[in-house]
């Protein structure tokens, strides 16, 4: 995937919204399209049958996203903490216009906040984060990952990942 069939993939209506939502961030535009196509294509390697799927490469998906979003952002930023909130705000955004089932949409926004969080720690922890830093800590994570079958359910974990389906990986 490119940033260009990223953004032929867009219907009308998300094209529009996507453009307002860049308006107020334009400087965010490129480092959050160089995320999206990075994420996409780590995921596509790591988890090449099922990382579009309900199961824990989708869970993986989603969290490195938002942290390669942060990572990516954070480079056209002094200030982390906007990075790590244009992330959120973008992939709310995404999810917003997904047609995803409720309980799809709950574990990718849970997925989605698990990763910022991650990168959080994880940019305190070390003065120059690299992806292989992101890649690996995530990878550890997904290790304690916990399947759940309904939205309530995932009020009950803390920073573990969470997935809906038992795929093999």
């Amino acid at each position: 995937m490119s940033i260009w069939g990223i953004i032929k993939s867009l219907k009308y209506r998300q094209l529009k919204s996507a453009f307002f939502l860049f308006l107020k961030k334009p400087l965010f535009i490129y480092p959050t399209l160089k995320a999206t196509v990075i994420s996409y294509q780590i995921s596509q390697r790591e988890f090449p049958k099922t990382h579009q799927l309900n199961g824990k490469g989708n869970a993986f998906r989603h969290a490195l996203w938002n942290m390669m979003i942060s990572k990516e952002c954070s480079k056209w930023t002094k200030n982390k903490n906007k990075a790590i909130t244009w992330a959120k705000t973008i992939t709310d955004w995404h999810e917003e216009l997904s047609p995803n089932e409720p309980l799809d949409k709950a574990m990718d926004l849970y997925n989605n906040k698990v990763g910022r969080e991650l990168f959080k720690k994880l940019n305190d922890k070390y003065s120059k984060l690299n992806s292989d830093i992101l890649i690996d800590s995530l990878k550890e994570k997904l290790k304690s990952s916990v399947k759940t079958e309904t939205i309530f359910e995932m009020d009950n974990y803390m920073e573990v990942l969470v997935y809906i389906s038992e795929l093999t990986e």
